[in-house]
């Protein structure tokens, strides 16, 4: 065969190597081996250009730098330039090195041992090297777009919320690919419909809510679309931030669909908003500041601008919150008790409103951490009202009582200067008469102070009280009190607790004390028992006191267990009712029965546990160690 066809058939059975494979390294290898092959040349290589020099795709053999000829060679590639291309060594005696462009992706380097390459064969291999050139940068662009693909399928898995993948065909919109996120919110994709949720979003210029196939914006050029909405989930409707995002390529109508779930977010939002209404309508003052004699207003509402005669919230906008108050020094020591308790409840304070009038509030407040540091949570009442009546039943008790006190003085002397002076038995009845009633009412004088104090402690923080311990106190009491009186304690030997305090002490003393004055026989007996028993449903301790006297008037129990008069049913003393007002401030009852003789009067309480400290006889315990 004539030498020029001979080189014809070689470079045609070369170029027969370049192409048909699936990557980059099969590609270069295929062709490096046709190359030698078909040249007759036994090393060679194809490397790649990178911003480091030359990177080898396919080298035979396998290790260049064991062979000196192929080494040779890309030392000298090393140091060429692209428009150095091509080139030609000779490292030893008959031994040739070429070196060839593959453009826009590297260089091939082939060693001839004991021999040249011939310069027309050279020549022909330009378009050879130009295909082997583009082959392989198809190549390498498909493995990146491979690799791209890779990760964005990696990374598009990996998003913690639901995404789709959707494709618009004739009209209607397509999911090619979901996430798992995306099925175990909306659904398995390949037992639904492929038609992706778009929410219906409002157009600017019409009005009109349309759900779009492919998201658009108002803005010209951009196809995007952020909204809220509502989307069928497979727990029911949820709340979700849905972004629509096209995808740039070929397919125009590609786009990337993103849910992100605020179904709790709004929750919250809509129940801070309703909080927040609730704080800005409620009947006090609410407001936040910071901590300090010189405190900031972070927050009020519109119930602190009219306790505070305030034109707007305005008003506390660069204002100091000691500015309020009555005395400025005030709010130093209620910041310093705050700060060093935690919490802090009803405190009383005077403060001076926007008109410059002077108003006495109820204080209560907790510390709360943010980013910036403490903050105080507060709620003010407006007891102005409260403090004035007080005040005024405080001047009208002092001088009802000591004019009471000073005319029954009179009427008690007065009194006995008739009895000392008379003989006649029917008019000294009639004075001593006149002074039993002065005794009682005297009697009565006393007990409503005491009434008052009872009241005036409210719902007081109250301690585990042994019931047993406290009887057995008020039985010797009134036993060195009226020598002539039985007063008898049948209780278990093990202590029954309840939650109380010096009232309980109060309304027992005051059931024995009426037991014992008021009985007619001359030896008056007394019994005071407890046991355990169920009221509403929950374990409760009966008191039981019974007597051997006359009784107590139907009318005047029936008052008392109902809890009101009437103006033909009420009673004559204020005894029992401070006894009722007693338990009912202490979370009991009272229960009045016929005994036989005498009367049986139970009073009920919440039994709780010893644990708590509690105080017997010897103790110092409010429930059992309290002045009468």
């Amino acid at each position: 065969m004539p030498e020029r066809q001979q080189r014809v058939q070689a470079l045609y059975e070369i170029a027969l190597t370049i192409g048909g494979k699936e990557t980059l390294t099969e590609t270069a290898d295929a062709a490096l081996a046709g190359y030698l092959r078909k040249l007759n040349c036994s090393v060679g290589g194809i490397f790649r250009a990178t911003e480091d020099g030359y990177t080898p795709t396919a080298t035979i053999p396998a290790d260049p730098t064991g062979n000196a000829l192929l080494s040779a060679g890309i030392d000298q590639l090393a140091e060429l330039s692209s428009e150095a291309f091509p080139s030609h060594t000779e490292p030893t005696a008959g031994d040739h090195c070429y070196l060839f462009s593959l453009p826009d992706f590297g260089a091939l380097v082939i060693g001839k041992q004991g021999g040249e390459i011939d310069t027309a064969t050279r020549s022909a291999l330009t378009p050879l090297n130009e295909k082997l050139a583009e082959a392989c940068r198809n190549k390498l662009v498909e493995r990146q777009l491979r690799e791209q693909r890779n990760r964005f399928e990696a990374v598009f898995d990996a998003i913690p919320e639901p995404i789709a993948d959707t494709v618009v065909e004739d009209g209607t919109e397509e999911i090619i690919a979901s996430n798992a996120e995306f099925e175990r919110t909306f659904g398995d994709t390949d037992e639904t419909p492929g038609t992706a949720m778009v929410p219906e979003v409002t157009d600017s210029d019409t009005g009109e809510s349309t759900q779009h196939s492919r998201p658009i914006d108002t803005d010209e050029g951009n196809h995007r679309i952020t909204t809220e909405t509502t989307c069928e989930t497979v727990d029911g409707p949820g709340e979700f931030l849905f972004h629509g995002v096209p995808v740039a390529g070929d397919q125009a109508d590609e786009y990337i669909h993103l849910y992100v779930d605020i179904t709790d977010q709004k929750h919250r939002a809509d129940e801070l908003r309703r909080y927040e209404r609730l704080v800005e309508n409620l009947p006090i003052g609410v407001y936040r500041t910071t901590p300090g004699p010189d405190g900031e207003f972070k927050l009020v509402n519109q119930g602190l601008v009219d306790i505070l005669e305030a034109d707007s919230k305005a008003y506390f906008e660069n204002r100091s919150v000691s500015e309020i108050y009555a005395d400025p020094d005030e709010r130093a020591a209620f910041s310093d008790r705050l700060l060093a308790e935690g919490t802090v409840d009803n405190v009383e304070l005077q403060f001076e409103t926007a008109a410059g009038n002077q108003i006495w509030g109820e204080v209560s407040g907790i510390v709360t951490e943010t980013d910036d540091g403490p903050v105080f949570e507060l709620a003010l009442l407006d007891i102005t009202t409260r403090k004035e009546r007080d005040q005024q039943l405080d001047v009208l008790n002092r001088v009802l009582r000591h004019n009471l006190r000073n005319a029954l003085n009179v009427i008690d002397g007065n009194a006995a200067m008739l009895n000392a002076g008379l003989d006649d038995d029917e008019l000294q009845s009639h004075v001593e008469g006149i002074e039993r009633r002065v005794s009682n009412l005297e009697e009565l004088s006393e007990k409503a102070v005491t009434v008052r104090s009872l009241f005036d402690q409210g719902r007081s923080t109250t301690t585990a009280c042994d019931v047993q311990a406290l009887l057995m106190r008020v039985a010797r009491e009134f036993e060195d009190r009226h020598p002539e009186a039985r007063v008898v304690v049948d209780a278990p030997e093990e202590s029954l607790y309840v939650n109380a305090d010096v009232r309980l002490k109060m309304a027992l003393s005051e059931l024995v004390n009426n037991a014992v004055v008021h009985n007619n026989r001359s030896t008056p007996e007394v019994q005071l028992t407890t046991e355990t028993v169920v009221r509403d449903g929950e374990p409760a301790v009966e008191i039981v006191i019974t007597d051997n006297g006359p009784g107590i008037p139907k009318h005047e129990r029936k008052a008392i267990e109902s809890g009101e008069e009437t103006p033909l049913q009420h009673g004559t003393g204020l005894g029992l009712w401070l006894v009722y007002w007693a338990m009912s401030l202490l979370g009991g009852d009272i229960h009045i029965d016929d005994a036989d003789p005498g009367t049986r009067i139970a009073l009920r309480l919440p039994q709780v546990g010893g644990d708590a400290q509690s105080q017997s006889d010897s103790g110092t315990g409010v429930a059992v160690n309290s002045g009468d």
